[in-house]
């Protein structure tokens, strides 16, 4: 399942660090903010580091079961890794869990999927996949038609698994930073007000 990965270019230089944003807003203990956008945080093993790798992917669900889907096909590390080693771990809000990753290979599995997606926004997700598809039109009618060229992966919860440590909440020191600097400027600008 490979749509027409190579017209959506890679993300390089200032676009790589807004996809990364999501991550930095997790680290800042605001992720519950991000399960509301959908996004969710995949952790996978580097399948040559060996280093937990961090990912915000927009997700959907179906009963227990996680659904992603790759705008880059096969390229992006994050499937790589989890093809390499399957046990990822997953966050979602202030919840952590650990899941076992299969690409879904099953038509009427992706269809369901790709409707999922499409189902909240098909304003948006239509010409989305209009695109990577290469198909003239994307619409629920003609779906079927090109759900077979995605790369979509399920995520099956687990406790049975233990997946990679889970992306930390290590930026929550920011807000005092953030408090401290704010209060610094107020005094400023209250003390300049004073002096005229």
């Amino acid at each position: 399942m490979s749509a027409n990965t190579e017209r959506l270019p890679y993300p390089k230089g200032l676009s790589r660090y807004l996809i990364r944003l999501p991550i930095w807003v997790y680290q800042s203990g605001l992720g519950r903010l991000m399960s509301g956008m959908r996004l969710m945080v995949l952790t996978t093993w580097g399948r040559q580091s060996g280093l937990p790798r961090h990912t915000a992917i927009e997700y959907r669900t179906h009963g227990s079961k996680i659904y992603v889907v790759s705008a880059w096909g096969r390229r992006p590390n994050w499937y790589r890794n989890l093809i390499a080693q399957p046990v990822v771990r997953v966050r979602l809000g202030r919840q952590t869990f650990s899941a076992r990753a299969q690409v879904v290979e099953d038509a009427g599995e992706a269809l369901r999927v790709l409707y999922l997606f499409r189902k909240r926004a098909p304003f948006i997700y239509d010409p989305i996949l209009t695109y990577l598809s290469d198909h003239q039109s994307v619409n629920s009618r003609t779906l079927p038609d090109v759900s077979h060229k995605f790369t979509i992966v399920r995520l099956d919860p687990s406790s049975e698994v233990v997946g990679p440590p889970a992306v930390d909440t290590n930026l929550k020191w920011m807000w005092l930073v953030l408090g401290l600097a704010l209060i610094l400027l107020a005094r400023i600008f209250a003390s300049r007000g004073r002096a005229k």
